[in-house]
């Protein structure tokens, strides 16, 4: 059982590093004066990767990925993670903290800085193997992005994660060599994009999203079955992604179609989401 265990940490470790990598050589590829513009930056506390985007207002772009999974982390740590994102000026700020973060009695002091249940979400990482995904029935067409659709890819990207003020902070991925950009269509307009990340023997999946009026017409599975034999394809035995956790079972598309083509849950852990309340 503590083989198993340690198995499974391991393979937790490794989906957080794929995560980690991809964010910064993303964040490494906005252009200068974007970064300038949203605040946009890293820094590392202890075994944390910290991504700071003060001026976008998303726990996506503004979070703590790996605290305690590598070495144990103390309550200076967490206090210094924190004060990181209240000097950069984040209006919110996400810290996952779960079952193989270390060490266990920390949880506590996480639970006194984030007392309310809204200042908690549910993260589950997700890993599949080698096995070709089915197909997935859609009637809006996946292509590889060339040159052509960069720009209509980013556009529709953006604003299909809500964020139209962000366009422009994906297109450099076109040039980057461990990137693939995918774009869904509805005959010849752009309507969805998402992204997959190669590294080494391990890939990522990640910034997957269709405008709301094209939605449940099976794009998103489109895009991740494609993303997925392409993976596969280029030589990767482990292919990783993350979503939010639902309460209730079944309640999150993401998730249900991650389920569908084969993935499963490496890890749920708790997001605790600052600000934290005032003294």
């Amino acid at each position: 059982m503590a083989a198993q265990n340690d198995d499974a940490r391991a393979v937790a470790v490794e989906a957080d590093r794929i995560e980690t990598r991809a964010w910064t050589d993303w964040f490494a590829a906005i252009p200068p004066e974007l970064r300038s513009e949203f605040g946009i930056g890293m820094r590392t506390v202890a075994d944390a990767t910290l991504l700071l985007a003060p001026r976008v207002p998303s726990i996506l772009f503004n979070r703590a990925i790996g605290l305690g999974m590598t070495q144990p982390a103390s309550a200076d740590d967490l206090d210094t993670v924190v004060q990181a994102f209240v000097d950069a000026g984040c209006s919110t700020f996400g810290l996952a903290w779960g079952p193989y973060s270390e060490p266990a009695a920390l949880a506590s002091h996480l639970d006194a800085m984030f007392p309310t249940p809204a200042q908690r979400t549910s993260l589950a990482k997700m890993v599949r193997g080698t096995v070709p995904p089915s197909s997935a029935a859609s009637d809006l067409r996946i292509v590889a992005v060339d040159r052509s659709l960069v720009g209509e890819t980013d556009r529709a990207l953006t604003r299909a994660n809500g964020a139209p003020f962000l366009a422009g902070i994906l297109a450099p991925l076109f040039w980057r060599p461990r990137w693939h950009l995918y774009a869904a269509m509805d005959r010849d307009v752009v309507v969805g994009g998402a992204a997959l990340f190669l590294d080494g023997n391990g890939a990522w999946l990640g910034m997957a999203a269709v405008l709301p009026e094209y939605r449940r017409r099976g794009g998103q599975r489109s895009l991740m079955v494609q993303r997925i034999r392409d993976a596969i394809a280029a030589g990767a035995t482990r292919i990783f992604t993350e979503t939010d956790e639902p309460s209730q079972a079944g309640a999150n598309p993401s998730l249900n179609n991650m389920e569908r083509c084969g993935f499963e849950k490496i890890v749920s852990r708790t997001q605790f989401i600052g600000p934290i309340p005032s003294q």
